[in-house]
């Protein structure tokens, strides 16, 4: 497959080949079998992951650029992926047709992942294939790069090698006449092609451990060559030859000896171990104060080499050696050099580091870590108060010197993190702090920031018209110091505030404000765009923009890694395909919206809960009340509200009335209610449905209003032209008898049992004469089917045709054809094929799918 994919790779058609498999199965061995017979007119390239305490951001790509001629990754694209991935795809073309190999792709930061992907999305028009390795066994330790194998399997122009152990007539072969008895061998090495090299290599007895195996050979060394290997281990698993000379001094016959024995191998001017199993077993074999002398040599000789070294590096090595302040110091730069390249992981781990180790720092200096501390765990931490904690140490540090201005940066990123993590409360005084700390300063750029966050919070949580009246001042002050990002931020805010009053402008706000930051190159207000573009899009129900724009919106989080907010859009694609009945569909969206935490994750689960309570499961009430359990009561007011919608609903449909009630005295006491248009209306519609009254918002939709006036035929019409079948039903429920039985059709149709009962139930109650709705067997199917639509899904599910059908039941094939409709109008499903997948994942089909009955 390799050799193919490089006659591929020449032919102008790039590829990407997965190599996967346990540690010393052979990977290496493999790639540098490739390079071997690849020819002289295709270019080689290598990089490798290394498994550093906190890994160097972008390290195995930087190595293949500057390996292709090209300069320093990160001067030339800074934290701009696309530029970067634009950079790397560059150097490949120039050295076209190549290989590039990433070599233990495990090991790598998020930031070569993100631009992996990208790379990957590029290959098929390249004259180039990207080989990248990995431990099988070890994938699920990075999270991150489970998520892009995820995404590489569709891919079309990626492939996989899986390489499996030896059998043992190859075990047999390996070993060839060392006296080792084969079965033996194979229990004792599982097949594992470098356990046995190294068992046989080292003769003697069968080794006990892995380590034992990696050490034999090592062991046969001269004590000069121990000790090359030695300071080797911790040098790296490649490395100049310059660096080791460096290192342990001049001892080019114990290297000689080394490279003779096989345990190192040489590349030109680079050395390295034949395995990563071998280095780190002769590492762990060091003893502890021949480690740190080892690693303080190594720190010396990488700072003599001016300009070359990482300060990641540096500080990895500085703090094995013991040399804390060093450590410390490198790890600050370390910590801000991540950041500047988009490596927010890396920044975060580097500033944990320097703030642990380094007891020396000047308030200042421990001032600027806390802060990046704090900002990078808002992008990476689940746990709220690591990135909390980070700027209220920061902001008592600004208070102990008494520095308005570091307190009101500080205060700026408490609000920020605790904005993330739905601390809204506490989030808009720690803003309105900072805000009152700078009017007093003449720094109004820091102002302008401060006003942007708390217009945000206000947008977003507690009052939208007041953030439309703050954003004048803060655009001005914005614009006079060229603050472009403040002054999209405020847009994006703005555009959110006018779109919780259900004011349609607000998409034109937000489309614009989206523009902008794209053009600007502003990454985090362009994801802000997408995100309230998308939401306001689902909210006013448009739903032909959700379709038309899902696509970019995806496709830009995925440039940028930004995969929290990738999955809060599958939220808003369920909720656009909830509202127009098309509930099957939503919930794999909903699923997807879950799998990572996010603070929309209780809403999605609501989704969830509305869904089975509409259609009558049991395990409805447990999904919100998990979903009401998640919000935290300092969480945005508007989130409440929208899932007291789902709760009151839900309690509507099983008749309990008192749970109903307790919610919406609860609702009607929320300034969020008359704010937010579309959920202060629906909690309006379910007020008057249990003889309250509540105020609707002014932005309501009209068919809202109408509902509430009584004009129930304009309300059926109006929630029809918002592609709104579940609430037109609803709305026919003071109707007359026409309308009430077409009502019930529309919910059979969307498999709503349990609203069908309810509609009943409340006919009934209304003194309305009883209306006949579909069977009891169908109303306690789960897709609402009839037992001759199940029996027609059964046989389709079968194979059968509609002839077939039609003769097996005695229909006409008229009859067959309009039952097929139905069942693919009631399971949302396009065609035939998938109202069949989805009825087996559903489990609702009696027979297994071949036409024969189950026994």
């Amino acid at each position: 497959m390799l050799a193919e994919a490089v006659q591929d790779a020449v032919a102008g058609r790039g590829s990407v080949v997965l190599v996967a498999g346990e540690a010393g199965i052979g990977k290496s061995s493999l790639l540098r079998e490739l390079a071997e017979r690849t020819g002289e007119d295709v270019g080689f390239l290598i990089g490798a992951c290394e498994p550093l305490s906190v890994p160097v951001p972008l390290a195995p790509l930087r190595e293949l650029v500057e390996a292709g001629g090209g300069g320093d990754l990160i001067e030339v694209g800074g934290d701009d992926r696309l530029v970067l991935a634009r950079q790397v795809a560059s150097v490949l073309a120039e050295r076209a047709p190549v290989v590039a190999v990433i070599e233990d792709i495990h090991w790598a930061d998020p930031v070569t992942l993100d631009l992996t992907r990208l790379l990957v999305r590029r290959v098929p028009q390249m004259a180039a294939v990207i080989i990248a390795t990995f431990r099988d066994d070890e994938a699920a330790a990075n999270p991150e790069l489970g998520l892009l194998l995820g995404d590489l399997t569709s891919a079309p122009a990626v492939r996989r090698i899986d390489l499996a152990p030896l059998s043992a007539a190859a075990v047999q072969e390996l070993s060839g006449p060392s006296g080792f008895d084969t079965a033996e061998l194979v229990r004792a090495t599982g097949g594992n092609p470098f356990l046995v090299v190294e068992t046989v290599a080292a003769g003697g007895r069968l080794p006990a451990s892995v380590r034992d195996a990696a050490l034999a050979r090592a062991g046969r060394l001269s004590r000069a060559g121990r000790a090359i290997v030695d300071a080797a281990a911790v040098v790296g698993q490649r490395f100049d030859y310059a660096l080791l000379h460096a290192v342990i001094g001049e001892r080019a016959d114990a290297v000689e000896e080394a490279l003779a024995r096989g345990v190192l191998v040489a590349d030109g001017t680079r050395l390295g171990f034949r395995h990563e199993l071998t280095r780190e077993a002769i590492a762990n074999s060091i003893s502890p104060p021949r480690l740190a002398e080892l690693h303080a040599r190594a720190l010396s000789a990488l700072t003599a080499q001016a300009g070359t070294a990482d300060n990641a590096r540096l500080a990895h090595h500085a703090e094995l050696a013991g040399l804390s302040r060093q450590a410390g110091r490198y790890a600050a730069l370390a910590s801000a050099e991540a950041e500047r390249v988009g490596a927010p992981l890396q920044a975060r781990l580097q500033a944990e580091r320097a703030l642990r180790l380094g007891d020396d720092l000047a308030d200042r200096e421990r001032y600027e870590l806390l802060i990046r501390y704090s900002r990078a765990a808002n992008f990476t931490s689940t746990r709220y108060e690591e990135a909390v904690s980070g700027a209220e140490e920061a902001l008592a540090v600004g208070e102990r010197l008494g520095d308005p201005l570091l307190q009101a940066r500080a205060l700026s990123a408490l609000s920020w993190a605790l904005w993330s993590f739905d601390r809204m409360v506490e989030a808009k005084r720690a803003a309105e702090r900072a805000i009152a700390l700078l009017e007093e300063t003449s720094d109004a750029a820091a102002l302008a920031r401060a006003l942007s966050a708390h217009i945000r919070i206000e947008a977003s949580a507690f009052d939208p018209a007041a953030a439309i009246a703050a954003a004048p001042r803060a655009r001005e002050l914005a614009a006079a110091r060229g603050l472009d990002d403040v002054e999209i931020d405020v847009d994006i805010s703005v555009g959110l505030a006018h779109g919780h009053r259900g004011q349609a402008e607000a998409i034109d706000m937000l489309t614009d404000a989206l523009r902008d930051a794209r053009r600007a190159r502003l990454t985090i207000q362009a994801i802000r765009g997408y995100i309230n573009l998308m939401f306001i899009g689902a909210t006013l129900r448009r739903h032909v923009l959700i379709e038309t724009m899902i696509g970019e919106a995806r496709e830009f989080c995925d440039e940028v890694g930004a995969r929290i907010p990738r999955h809060v859009l599958d939220e808003y694609v369920a909720r656009s395909l909830l509202d127009r009945g098309r509930w099957d569909q939503a919930l794999p969206a909903l699923a997807q919206s879950i799998r990572i935490w996010h603070a929309d994750v209780p809403l999605a689960r609501s989704m969830e809960g509305l869904i089975a309570a509409r259609r009558g499961q049991s395990d409805a009430e447990p999904m919100l009340r998990q979903a009401w359990a998640e919000i935290p009561m300092s969480a945005e007011d508007s989130r409440h509200v929208t899932l007291r919608c789902a709760i009151v609903e839900a309690a509507w449909l099983r008749g309990d009335r008192r749970s109903a009630l307790t919610h919406l005295q609860a609702a009607a006491a929320s300034p969020s209610t008359i704010r937010s248009a579309r959920w202060g209306g629906e909690l309006a519609l379910w007020a008057i449905r249990h003889g309250l009254e509540l105020e609707a918002p002014a932005g309501a939709p009209e068919a809202v209003r109408l509902e509430l006036e009584g004009d129930w035929r304009g309300a059926v019409r109006a929630w029809r032209e918002l592609d709104a079948p579940y609430e037109s039903a609803l709305a026919a429920l003071p109707g007359d008898d026409a309308a009430a039985r077409q009502a019930l059709g529309a919910l059979h149709k969307l498999g709503a049992s349990a609203a069908i009962r309810a509609f009943t139930r409340e006919r009934a109650a209304r003194g309305g004469r009883p209306m006949r709705g579909p069977r009891r067997s169908t109303l306690a199917d789960p897709a609402g089917l009839t037992r001759r639509e199940r029996e027609v899904l059964d046989q389709l599910a079968g194979g059968s045709t509609n002839t077939a059908i039609a003769a097996s039941l005695q229909l006409s094939e008229r009859t067959v054809a309009h039952h097929v409709s139905a069942i693919l109008a009631k399971l949302g499903a396009p065609t035939r094929l998938a109202a069949i997948e989805q009825a087996r994942s559903r489990g609702l089909l009696s027979q297994d799918g071949t036409g024969a009955e189950k026994r």
